[in-house]
Order: structure tokens, then C-alpha cells, then sequence
């Protein structure tokens, strides 16, 4: 049977591919935004810098801190790229969420799997960059490839996954290929991207690597899966690999969190201890509200902690490092783990 032996959790945000003397580009599509939920109430950017004044984020948003911190990351960055290329996978599983790339609100399952036996990374269109705000457009770079190309997929897993799924009562979304369509992408998004291009070098040295997608709508309300239903989802995804009749070797992602666009401490704190404990029903016990917006993907490392709850793996968090760009406390709290044997 397969086996998983290694996990990882890695932050996908902007700021991660943005030099710290323009973290402002972002800060000034926050003043735009009118709602910012934090803390299971939602607030303008006004409310924001008033509610959270005794904090003197001044401090934190200075650049000789903010060059310190984007020097850990991608320090971080590259430890993690390291380790990904030394587990000698067979197959990484990637859990991650579309913020309207592939998926719009046409159809956006809770939970869909990638079938295909290629899966189709490319540029991004000059029509999408155009319409991005020069925050995310300068960071674009680091989630495409400089040419359009497939990475290999995963369909035997891919399939074997879906059909254990259903049988535990999940009612999953498949799509074996991305068409083209106005208003979309036809290549993987950003979550997925992020890890190819920025952590795997377009898997140049990883060529035989096969790697499966698996998409959560952490993000839009109707259909959010609640954390319950995630974890159970990740565990069933995990006890379907354990029992793939294949000797893989297989690989574990959580791409995205921690929180933002508002950053809470004190919530990725306690959640990413309970992850580290195994101590799932810290998770659980969070009220939905908290997970909303970007903390909302906080739910992809969830459903790859459910995956690794049936193996011998360890998690531990190799940095935290909240990156704070506005005295509203906007900007994105970065995390990177790994899942090893003890």
C-alpha cells in the first residue's frame, strides 16, 4: 500500500514575493477594502487602526523590521524547497483553495479533486494582470511559470481518492482539465502555483513527481465546509491513500494562512499548537467567524492535518513570522511546518 511520509505547510501570500520597501502597495488596496472581518465582526480600516491603537503596530511596519522578517522567510522559503526535494516523493497531495481563477461562481463545489494526467500551469493572461491592483501584480511572479507547461498529475490516486470519498459520505467535484473561459483562468491557481514555481522550481528536478490538487472552498460564502466536515474530509483523503494498493511514497501539502488580511497572534498561536498536539478539538471549538477571508485558509492545513492523523508523523512549526503593513494591523501572518517522523 502507499504510504505518506511527509508533510509540509507552507504561507502562499504576496508579501512572501514582495520586496519590503513596497509591503505599502498592498496596504493601500486595504484602505479600499470597506469590510475586514476580525474576530467574528467586520470593520472598516478606520475601525481598525482605532480598535487595535493600543498596540502601537507603528512599530511593527517600520522597514529595518520588515526587511528582518522577509530575510526569515525566505529563509523559510528555501528550507522548505529543500525538504520537499529530499523526501523523494512519488506523489505530493496539495490542499488548497481558488479565489476565482479556475472556479467562479458558476460552480464552486466545497470540495473538488483533480483528475486529470496533466495538470496545466501557465502565465497569467495580460488581460488578468491588467486587472490587478500593483500589490498582487508585482508578486504574480512567484505562483506561474515563465512559459506555458503540464506537470504530471495523479489520476490513478486521484480517482482511488474521489471513490473512497464518496464512500464516506462526501460528495466530491472532479474536473480532469481546465477549459477556457472568459473571466477565468485555464491554468491551476494561485495556491497550487505557489508551490510549483516558488517552492519546486516548476519541479525541473523533480520531473517524475506526480502531484494531486486538491481544491477547498476555504473562501465564498454559501458553501464553506465548515471545520468539522474539513478535518473528516482530510482524514478520509488520508485513509484513502493509505489503502491506494501502490508503493508510493506520498507527500502531504497545506498551501496558504496564516491569518490575514487582518493578522490575529493569538489565534494562529493557539491554532497552530493545537495542530502541533494533535489537538483537534481546539480546532473544532474555534467559531466559524474566525475562519473567514485569508485566515479562511488556515482550513487547507487542517485538512492536512486530518490526512496525517493516521501516521506516525510529527508536526513541528519551523517559523512564525507575522508580517504586519499598516497600523490597522493588515499584512499576513506567515507560517511554515513540517510534518517528520519523530
Amino acid at each position: 500500500m502507499a504510504e505518506i511520509v511527509f508533510g509540509i505547510g507552507c504561507s502562499h501570500s504576496p508579501l512572501l514575493a514582495t520586496k519590503p520597501e513596497d509591503w505599502d502597495l498592498r496596504a493601500q488596496d486595504d484602505r479600499k477594502n470597506p469590510a475586514h472581518p476580525f474576530r467574528g465582526k467586520v470593520y472598516s480600516f478606520q475601525e481598525l487602526e482605532q480598535l487595535r491603537k493600543a498596540e502601537n503596530l507603528s512599530e511593527q511596519i517600520k522597514m529595518d523590521v520588515r526587511r528582518q522578517r522577509d530575510a526569515r522567510n525566505q529563509e523559510r522559503l528555501a528550507q522548505l524547497s529543500q525538504k520537499i526535494k529530499s523526501a523523494k516523493l512519488d506523489v505530493l497531495v496539495v490542499f488548497g483553495d481558488d479565489q476565482h481563477e479556475v472556479l467562479l461562481n458558476d460552480n464552486m463545489p466545497a470540495f473538488m479533486v483533480f483528475t486529470g494526467k496533466d495538470v496545466p500551469f501557465k502565465p497569467t493572461s495580460q488581460e488578468r494582470l491588467a486587472a490587478m491592483s500593483e500589490g498582487v501584480r508585482v508578486a504574480n511572479w512567484a505562483r506561474v511559470p515563465e512559459r506555458e507547461m503540464s506537470l504530471r498529475g495523479a489520476p490513478e490516486l486521484a480517482t482511488h481518492v474521489v471513490k473512497a470519498a464518496v464512500g464516506d459520505g462526501f460528495d466530491v467535484a472532479v474536473s480532469e482539465r481546465f477549459l477556457d473561459r472568459e473571466k477565468a483562468e485555464s491554468g491551476i491557481g494561485h495556491a497550487f502555483g505557489f508551490y510549483y514555481h516558488r517552492l519546486m522550481n516548476d519541479l525541473v528536478d523533480m520531473p517524475k513527481l506526480q502531484t494531486l490538487p486538491i481544491l477547498i472552498n476555504t473562501f465564498f460564502p454559501p458553501n464553506q465546509p465548515p471545520v468539522r466536515r474539513v478535518l473528516e474530509f482530510g482524514r478520509a483523503v488520508g485513509r484513502a491513500i493509505r489503502s491506494w494498493p501502490s508503493k508510493a511514497r506520498v507527500g502531504i501539502a497545506a498551501s496558504g494562512g496564516f491569518s490575514h488580511f487582518v493578522i490575529d497572534e493569538e489565534l494562529d498561536r493557539r491554532l497552530l499548537k493545537a495542530i502541533e498536539q494533535r489537538d483537534f478539538a481546539t480546532l473544532l471549538a474555534e467559531p466559524e467567524t474566525h475562519y473567514q477571508s485569508g485566515t479562511s485558509e488556515i482550513k487547507n492545513w487542517i485538512a492536512a492535518a486530518g490526512a496525517l492523523d493516521g501516521t506516525d508523523l510529527k508536526f513541528e512549526l519551523i517559523d512564525y513570522v507575522p508580517c504586519y503593513r499598516s497600523t490597522a494591523g493588515t499584512g499576513n501572518a506567515m507560517a511554515f511546518g513540517l510534518w517528520q517522523a519523530a
